[in-house]
């Protein structure tokens, strides 16, 4: 039996079958207890709780209902974190999956107050068989208010993923993700960014690096009421293997938000034959006084540029990884927390076989390959 992911909003022809993501329904039992490490800096109150806190969702309805469903209903790791007006905070969790945990469900619930500043980094790690994460984050911004989310995924191939994101704005605000999907069996990531107010903006930055038989599956849906909104959002990544990539990015401006600036953009480097990436970067328009951009590439490795870097010395395997990481770098080096942006690229040096090491391996990495850094 299949379920669906990451449906459209706007769906197209069912032949070209690609309106969602399908995949086998996976059996889960409801997710014993669980506990998540966390430590914060600042005016940030964090608590932990049972049971569902969010207000209404609207339409909202997730990656897809029963993954929405599981984590208003059955969370075992739910969190809220509050910045009160001109607060300023730092929070760091990580969510760790294990046999003795193997399904971590739950509301990472966000409320930022006016003029308040918050950077939340999150790492999910660990291995467990038939792993499930499922983390639905709830943003609420009050005016003015700047909301800057760092994770960095590097779970086992045994764990599903799903990464589910409502953010609602004030007036001014500001909410950005910057992420780095590297791990799971399947990651799934479905985002609705709601630009209700003027001057709000939504950014996301994302990479990923799929192998083996992994699915990495993004979706994007922006519906801008306000006035000079701003939305800007990019992933970039690589595909090796038999792996899977699709981006589903819809920016949808509504009647009433003029001067609104909508960009998106999916780039894709295939790495060898059998990799699949599928990108539908969409606009939709019922305001003509607005500014819309959409783009997607995707292509093979320059064989000229691998000829250069191997003719200084490098491996192929080596300069693989040079190539690879010009395109995701800029994204890692936006984390802004040098211990996440050491895990992400030392997940990504050992999936692509160039270093094999446990733990920080940065040093080795440098020394073996001088103009990494």
């Amino acid at each position: 039996m299949k379920e669906q992911f990451n449906r459209l909003p706007r769906p197209t022809f069912k032949w070209m079958k690609v309106n969602a993501l399908e995949l086998d329904v996976t059996k889960t039992e409801r997710p014993g207890s669980a506990f998540m490490r966390e430590r914060h800096e600042g005016d940030a109150a964090v608590q932990f709780y049972n049971g569902n806190q969010l207000p209404d969702l609207g339409d909202f309805e997730g990656a897809n209902k029963e993954a929405l469903r599981e984590t208003l209903e059955d969370g075992n790791v739910n969190c809220r974190i509050t910045v009160p007006d001109g607060g300023r905070a730092s929070v760091w969790l990580v969510y760790e999956v294990s046999e003795a945990a193997p399904e971590l469900v739950g509301q990472l619930y966000i409320d930022a107050g006016r003029d308040s500043e918050l950077h939340l980094y999150t790492l999910f790690e660990g291995d467990a068989p038939h792993g499930l994460v499922n983390i639905f984050h709830y943003i609420q911004t009050g005016d003015h208010a700047r909301v800057t989310i760092s994770k960095v995924q590097v779970q086992s191939s045994r764990v599903r993923h799903i990464d589910q994101r409502l953010t609602r704005d004030g007036a001014g605000s500001q909410v950005k993700f910057v992420s780095a999907e590297i791990g799971g069996r399947e990651a799934i990531v479905h985002v609705k960014a709601q630009l209700d107010h003027d001057d709000s903006e939504f950014r996301s930055q994302s990479m990923y690096l799929g192998t083996g038989e992994q699915v990495v599956d993004y979706s994007y849906w922006v519906p801008t009421k306000g006035c000079r909104t701003f939305t800007d959002i990019l992933t970039t990544g690589a595909l090796m293997d038999r792996s899977k990539k699709y981006f589903r990015g819809t920016i949808d401006f509504l009647r009433g938000g003029k001067k609104a600036v909508g960009s998106e953009s999916d780039v894709c480097l295939l790495l060898n034959k059998g990799v699949h990436s599928i990108s539908i970067p969409l606009l939709l328009c019922k305001e003509d006084d607005v500014e819309g951009n959409h783009a997607s590439s995707s292509g093979q490795v320059d064989q000229d540029m691998l000829f250069y870097l191997m003719s200084r010395g490098l491996s192929e395997a080596g300069a693989r990884l040079v190539i690879v990481e010009s395109n995701i770098r800029p994204v890692i080096d936006q984390l802004g927390d040098e211990k996440l942006e050491n895990r992400a690229m030392q997940a990504v040096r050992e999936k692509m076989q160039v270093c094999y090491q446990k733990g920080e391996c940065d040093d080795q990495c440098a020394k073996r390959f001088p103009n990494l850094d």
